[in-house]
């Protein structure tokens, strides 16, 4: 397993990778000569490994909510209390990848009893 250091690291490296996405997407999208495009894609500029490296951390925690924080909840950002409940509903806090791993390390310790 890693270390929630390089968890976090890792967690933040994509985030900027889609922050620099998104800025680019937008430096597109205000360029005059840009106006009429339909399809502006940062990605097609970027090469990154995302995709990858989700699949690796989700198989190596045994789960789907990996993916889940980073696009759905947007690396935490929109996560909003109660909107992320376990079997028991009780609340699971995915506000930060501090947390996220957290829950992770929680959930394979759980497992193994």
């Amino acid at each position: 397993m890693i270390s929630k250091e390089k968890f976090v690291e890792i967690i933040n490296r994509l985030k900027s990778y889609t922050e620099l996405q998104n800025k680019i997407n937008d430096l597109f999208r205000d360029n005059i000569d840009n106006k009429e495009m339909d399809f502006i894609n940062a990605g097609s500029i970027c090469i990154g490994h995302e995709s990858v490296v989700v699949y690796l951390l989700e198989r190596m925690f045994d789960t789907d909510m990996i993916s889940y924080f980073i696009y759905e909840l947007d690396y935490g950002e929109k996560y909003k209390a109660g909107c992320v409940l376990d079997e028991n509903m009780n609340e699971i806090d995915l506000s930060t990848a501090e947390k996220m791993y957290d829950y992770l390390v929680k959930s394979l310790e759980s497992e193994e009893k």
